[in-house]
């Protein structure tokens, strides 16, 4: 999933027909502020803990803990579903190279015909 994009290429057919992908370009950025945003959560649900020691012991310990497993879980999923999403393109990404490949031998292969016909 290195390949970087080119918008130079992208056709307004390219890109209401779905012929080129775009969301393999994006997929690391919305990857990382995902992170980012589960990262916030999992501190504001640890610091809130804090919070709710002052009222109730057992709430604030059993937020404390959920936090870090919303961390743990957060992070795992997270990379489980965008390594799912990756695994997909790469799949569509060598269907279409093995496509090419197959109308590029058809057509070395009509031409080899008709030379021989000829």
């Amino acid at each position: 999933m290195n390949k970087k994009f080119d918008f130079k290429d992208l056709t307004i057919k390219d890109f209401f027909f779905f012929n080129k992908m775009l969301t393999p370009s994006f997929i690391t950025i919305v990857y990382w502020i995902t992170l980012i945003l589960i990262g916030f959560s999992t501190l504001t649900m640890i610091l809130g803990s804090f919070a709710l020691f002052a009222y109730s012991f057992t709430a604030g310990l059993f937020t404390f803990f959920t936090g870090i497993i919303t961390f743990v879980v957060g992070f795992v999923s997270t990379r489980i579903g965008f390594e799912l999403i990756c695994v997909l393109f790469n799949i569509n990404h060598n269907i279409q190279k093995l496509a090419n490949e197959k109308t590029d031998s058809e057509k070395t292969e009509e031409l080899s015909n008709t030379d021989t016909i000829n």
